[in-house]
């Protein structure tokens, strides 16, 4: 199936290009990716070809033939050159509307981001005309790394933080949280309009938007992706092992990801059974006696339920106490090393 087209038009060539490079590298999806600095060089393209998604300057829309409108494009959005002149483009625009186009505004000075927000809002929005869009498919296969420990305050989420670091060093990686109003998003300065519980839906009931929706919501953090969290309890407990399992192999299949970090806790629903899926897992031991008692004893409840592969193929290690950033690194450098994670046989 042939990827879906997106044009570019701007008469100013040098914005034309930066905007051309970057869409290239930061929107990840298959879009075929076409730039034209004059507007009689994409009418005439888009005389020829369907054009799903145009991205457009103010200026270069003046020019545009409604013709190129009506027979090869499908979607725009058009980057406004001046505030005082909006309205009358959407105006202009109603009757493309009339006629299947649908329009979209965004400042053409927004940052670039911004702009592949919008387009990834378009393709939300209008996902049969998006059909064959996706990301750098693969062979649904990846290593999935749990941590868990049933000590609080010990340090996982920051070692899940600095594996995945060290991971996308080595392939595409994602991190997920399943910490009960995780800090995850604050700590990070980042915030989205959905969390896990949307992209669990989008895999269930809509496939064709699930990987649209995925890079919508996805925030890249350290060289590595991460779901922004489900926020209350009630929500993670309905994350149960069959529903997770799912989600993480349409994404390692779908969107070619190679390594999932799971920072786990008690709520997900079939914990046990996720711990087992994964190919490695990582269990922080404490210092204390109350510690030792708590990691014993839930040892002992993974043997009296039949888990003891678990409890066989599990890491301990132990946090430096007051590790930084840079001992955290270290450790899961080595952890990693040690492991064969990076190079180990994928599931």
């Amino acid at each position: 199936m042939n990827r879906p087209v997106l044009a570019i038009c701007d008469t100013e060539s040098r914005y034309c290009g930066r905007l051309d490079e970057y869409l290239r590298k930061n929107l990840n999806l298959s879009f075929d990716i076409h730039s034209f600095t004059k507007v009689k060089s994409l009418e005439e393209f888009a005389g020829k070809n369907l054009i799903s998604l145009l991205v457009i300057a103010e200026s270069a829309v003046a020019e545009l033939k409604k013709k190129a409108c009506e027979s090869g494009v499908k979607n725009i959005l058009i980057l406004d050159e001046e505030l005082s002149i909006v309205r009358e483009d959407e105006e202009a625009f109603e009757e493309d509307a009339a006629l299947g186009v649908n329009s979209e505004h965004i400042s053409k000075f927004s940052p670039a981001s911004e702009i592949v927000y919008h387009i990834l809002d378009l393709c939300a929005k209008s996902p049969e005309d998006f059909e064959s869009v996706g990301v750098r498919r693969s062979d649904g296969k990846g290593t999935v790394i749990g941590l868990y420990s049933p000590i609080a305050r010990c340090g996982q989420t920051a070692l899940s933080v600095k594996l995945c670091e060290e991971l996308s060093k080595h392939g595409k990686t994602m991190l997920l949280n399943f910490d009960n109003f995780s800090p995850l998003p604050m700590i990070f300065g980042t915030e989205t309009e959905g969390d896990i519980t949307d992209l669990l839906y989008y895999s269930e009931c809509e496939k064709s938007r699930f990987c649209i929706y995925l890079e919508k919501i996805k925030q890249s953090i350290g060289g590595f992706d991460y779901i922004p969290p489900a926020a209350t309890a009630m929500q993670i407990k309905e994350i149960d092992y069959e529903r997770l399992k799912n989600l993480i192999e349409l994404i390692f299949k779908e969107c070619g990801y190679e390594y999932m970090v799971l920072d786990l806790s008690d709520l997900p629903g079939g914990l046990y059974d996720i711990l087992r899926y994964c190919n490695k897992v990582i269990t922080i031991m404490g210092k204390t006696k109350a510690d030792g008692y708590k990691l014993r004893k839930y040892e002992e409840v993974l043997s009296q339920n039949g888990y003891e592969d678990v409890c066989a193929a599990g890491v301990k290690i132990t946090i430096p106490e007051g590790a930084g950033d840079r001992e955290l690194a270290a450790c899961a450098r080595d952890l990693l090393y040690t492991e064969g994670i990076t190079g180990g046989e994928k599931i």
